[in-house]
């Protein structure tokens, strides 16, 4: 208990004394977010059709569903592919770099962009049915992957900026303890990824196929 209760005061520390870069991830996350959903008003007829026919087509799958085989195994390995390696191993190397740190900010914001573009324009061309399909098969998983973004982009961007005043000079903290820090916050966020890709992979199909029966 006393161990637990050490390590949480430590971490309850970190992330107090660096308020201010996760407050400035979560705004530049949310403004993604915004450019998103106002992306969608921006296509034209053509794209709102084609977009408007793939759609129909997820529901309408949706409906035929007869209990078949859903892949959850290929599912749950694309999405530890995807957001374990390409994101939190990216962020990760990126912030070893110093040079990558407006890369990670990219990161941050596109991913608040795709997430904010998807439900907007689920929600602005079929409403209720856009509403349901996006609470049931992407707000789920996106509850932790969120999370897992900042916390991976907050840890690579505070080595980042420690390493770089260490090397102009401006600063005599200890290197190795921040990389310590910031290699735990990976695997933090690793492991939130992993469990994005289980909720994605076993949860989400029972919600879809719960929500269907609103979809039709």
């Amino acid at each position: 208990m006393f161990i637990a209760g050490a390590f949480g005061e430590l971490v309850g520390k970190y992330f107090f004394r660096h308020l201010p870069l996760y407050l400035a991830l979560i705004l530049l996350f949310v403004t993604g977010l915004g450019f998103g959903a106002v992306a969608t008003q921006k296509l034209s007829p053509v794209q709102k059709d084609d977009l408007a026919n793939y759609i129909s087509g997820v529901y309408t799958s949706l409906g035929d569903d007869d209990g078949q085989v859903y892949p959850r195994g290929e599912v749950f390995y694309q999405s530890v592919m995807e957001n374990v390696v390409k994101t939190a191993g990216l962020l990760f190397l990126l912030g070893l770099t110093v040079i990558g740190a407006p890369l990670i900010l990219a990161i941050v914001f596109v991913r608040g962009f795709v997430l904010g573009f998807t439900v907007g324009f689920l929600v602005q061309e079929t409403m209720v049915q856009g509403l349901i399909l996006s609470t049931t098969s992407i707000l789920p998983h996106n509850l932790v992957v969120v999370p897992a973004i900042l916390i991976g982009a907050g840890g690579a961007l505070s080595f980042s900026a420690t390493a770089l005043k260490t090397l102009l000079g401006f600063s005599k903290d200890g290197i190795y303890s921040q990389f310590a820090s910031t290699t735990f916050l990976s695997l933090c966020s690793g492991l939130l990824f992993v469990l994005a890709a289980l909720i994605e992979a076993y949860l989400t199909p029972i919600l879809v196929h719960f929500g269907s029966g609103f979809l039709i």
